[in-house]
């Protein structure tokens, strides 16, 4: 059966099914055992006490023995009272007061399935009822005396009785002085059958369970063990690509080196193309060992700071992009709508700005236009950049944000892009408790829209509305 188990489940899942699997059975086995016994301690409740009650009522005990040996009824007075009739009570009477006999409303009460034997001082058996029964059979000795006991017993047909049992002193009158003990029997047979029948339903109930546990195990097993799983292929596939990412430019750089190698006598200018190549890998290192370094960053939950950004801190970032945009030969609109100061991470607000610029500045052609809208309101901000280049077909919509994915790999790598950038908005997005979408441009290019949480700064509002 394990060996099934093993082929339905992954290798991963098989420790975490064992667990789990171990666990359910303890506590299925436990609550069985906690049943049964409780079970079983309540269902002579009422045997155990109507035995005690008896034990407490010797005349009771005398007249039920004499009774089942002679098929009669007696009074423990009787033999002596035979022959008179108006003082026949008074003798019974003395004699239950004198032995603490209950009321007629607290008698215990006596049912068929009763037996008392009575008993001389050593434990020989002067009554044994009906020889039917097989009780003459049961030996008794002083170590079963004032104890509940069960017992079993055969029949004259062969038949085995079982019978809760107690054995007490007694001395209910000097009419009959060899009677030292008596034994009170209730036979329990119905009861047994009864608890064996409930004992096989919750044993079958808990092994319905058991079994069900099982699924349940297998199912906990492959939840618990797939955020693992995906975090072991993502953290593979993270190396894999930063390794090939970082093995382009190595072999570069190990080409012009030994190129340059080759010719010791040359002087800069001869070799300032390999040089410049050169330097432009190691600058692409650069910015790709950056941005590993940030994903890291990320991946370790680094939390946002909050902190005041007053309106001209936008400013200040779109005329810097502006420098940026002229000297790459792209034409950059920007629209600042925000009037009040705002509560974010400007660290990674400024960060994520760029980010979505230099993408678009990347992927749009010579003369391309650029715009950049960023506006607010009570709680979010919201960003917007467009651009007129190629766009992102549907497909590639659904990656872009992952890891080392590039729509063009060919036109990405000459850019210096490696596939970083959006998947570490992505994050920032998250932190910041955003979202981060992107759409088509008409009639050409991409837009991506930026909405994060913020907080206003209601005294500076109340100020400035002043104004």
């Amino acid at each position: 059966m394990l060996n099934k188990l093993k082929k339905t489940l992954y290798a991963d899942d098989f420790s975490y099914f064992i667990r789990y699997f171990g666990v359910f059975t303890l506590i299925f086995s436990a609550m069985t055992l906690l049943i049964i016994q409780v079970m079983r301690s309540g269902l002579y409740t009422t045997v155990d006490d109507n035995l005690t009650r008896l034990s407490q009522s010797p005349a009771s005990v005398l007249n039920l023995a004499l009774t089942r040996a002679v098929g009669l009824e007696h009074n423990v007075a009787s033999p002596q009272n035979n022959n008179q009739t108006d003082k026949s009570s008074g003798p019974a009477d003395k004699t239950h007061q004198a032995e603490g006999e209950p009321d007629g409303q607290n008698k215990p009460s006596v049912s068929a399935n009763t037996e008392a034997i009575l008993f001389d001082e050593n434990y020989k058996q002067i009554t044994t009822g009906d020889n039917f029964l097989g009780l003459d059979k049961i030996e008794f000795d002083k170590k079963k005396l004032n104890q509940i006991s069960q017992v079993k017993v055969s029949n004259s047909y062969g038949q085995e009785e079982t019978y809760r049992m107690l054995l007490f002193d007694i001395d209910p009158s000097n009419d009959i002085p060899s009677v030292k003990y008596a034994a009170v029997l209730i036979n329990i047979n119905q009861l047994e059958q009864t608890s064996q029948s409930h004992e096989q339903l919750i044993v079958v109930v808990m092994i319905s369970f058991w079994l069900i546990s099982i699924v349940a195990s297998i199912y906990q097993a492959r939840v618990s063990v797939k955020p693992l799983l995906e975090s072991m292929q993502k953290q593979k596939a993270f190396v894999e690509n930063a390794s090939h990412e970082l093995r382009t430019p190595l072999a570069v750089l190990q080409n012009r080196l030994e190129t340059l190698f080759r010719k010791p006598e040359a002087t800069i200018m001869d070799t300032s193309e390999n040089i410049a190549s050169s330097l432009e890998e190691v600058r692409n290192m650069r910015m790709l060992t950056t941005n590993l370094l940030n994903l890291a960053r990320r991946d370790d939950g680094i939390k946002a700071e909050i902190t005041d950004i007053e309106p001209s801190f936008f400013e200040t970032t779109f005329a810097n992009y502006a420098i940026i945009a002229s000297e790459n030969g792209k034409v950059f609109h920007y629209e600042n709508r925000v009037r009040q100061m705002i509560k974010t991470d400007s660290t990674l607000l400024k960060q994520l700005m760029t980010i979505l610029f230099d993408n678009a500045v990347k992927y749009t052609e010579d003369d391309g236009e650029i715009s950049f809208t960023i506006t607010a309101n009570e709680r979010y901000l919201f960003m917007s950049v467009a651009d007129n280049g190629p766009g992102i077909g549907a497909e590639d919509k659904k990656k872009i944000f992952d890891r080392f994915y590039r729509v063009d790999k060919a036109r990405t790598r000459q850019k210096g892009g490696f596939g970083l950038g959006l998947s570490l908005a992505k994050q920032i997005a998250d932190a910041l408790k955003g979202t981060i979408t992107v759409k088509d441009n008409r009639p050409k290019g991409t837009i991506f829209e930026v909405k994060i949480a913020i907080k206003m700064d209601s005294k500076n509002n109340k100020k400035r509305n002043s104004r």
